[in-house]
This record gives C-alpha cells, structure tokens and sequence, in this order.
C-alpha cells in the first residue's frame, strides 16, 4: 500500500516560529514533518510599512484529520498560506510563471523611473 504525503507551505513570523513548531509537534503527536527557515531579509509589512521578519516553513502531514489541524494551528499563528502543487511539473510551471511575472514587474518599474527622471529633467529646465 502506497502512503500518500501531503504538504501545506506558507510564511509565519520568526518571533512566533519556535512555538509554531512545537504546537505542531504536539498537536500532531510527532506525525507532521515540519522544515522552517528564516528568511536572509525582512519583509515590508503592506498596512504599518515596518520590517517584519518572517520565516517559511512546510509541514508534511498524512490524512484528513492532521490536515485540519495543521491548517487550524496555522490559523491561529497568522502564517499566511500558499499553495504549491503537488506535481513536481506544476511545481515547476508556477515557478516560471512567477519569475516571468516578477520580471514584468522589475521592467514596469524601471520604465516608471526612466520616464520620472526625464519629466523631472525637462522640468528643472524651465526653473532657475
């Protein structure tokens, strides 16, 4: 019989990471895989815009039951979930799209600046 692994991936605060994983290992009675990293540089928070330090994690689990729990846990620390498919294929095909996007964005941004730059240079010459 072929046992089935399943995952959740998603971001928690680096503060709360210590009792995140120890809610799991206890909640889970030592039967979910956690990997937690922190991340090398802190994110902007999008409402206060201070730093936050955040870390990512994966929690392999099997079955329903750990499923709820390790999404319910999740709940209550505030980890922002992300889904990742299961297929090393789609895996691969979300995270060329993401580049491409994030590629897209860096050119938006730097035309954004180029075209600042000469509305702000044609301006100044019109000033003394």
């Amino acid at each position: 019989e072929k046992i089935h692994c399943r995952f959740v991936t998603g971001v928690v605060s680096t503060e709360k990471a210590q009792g995140f994983e120890r809610m799991l290992w206890r909640a889970g009675r030592g039967n979910i895989y956690l990997r937690i990293s922190p991340l090398a540089e802190p994110l902007k928070d999008p409402v206060t815009g201070n730093d936050v330090h955040k870390s990512v994690f994966i929690a392999f689990y099997q079955g329903e039951q750990l499923k709820g729990r390790v999404k319910k846990i999740c709940e209550g620390y505030h980890a922002a979930l992300y889904p990742c498919p299961e297929s090393v294929g789609l895996r691969r095909e979300t995270s060329v799209g993401v580049y491409s996007r994030l590629q897209d964005l860096k050119t938006i941004l730097d035309q954004t600046k180029e075209h600042r730059h000469r509305v702000l240079v044609a301006a100044a010459k019109h000033l003394r």
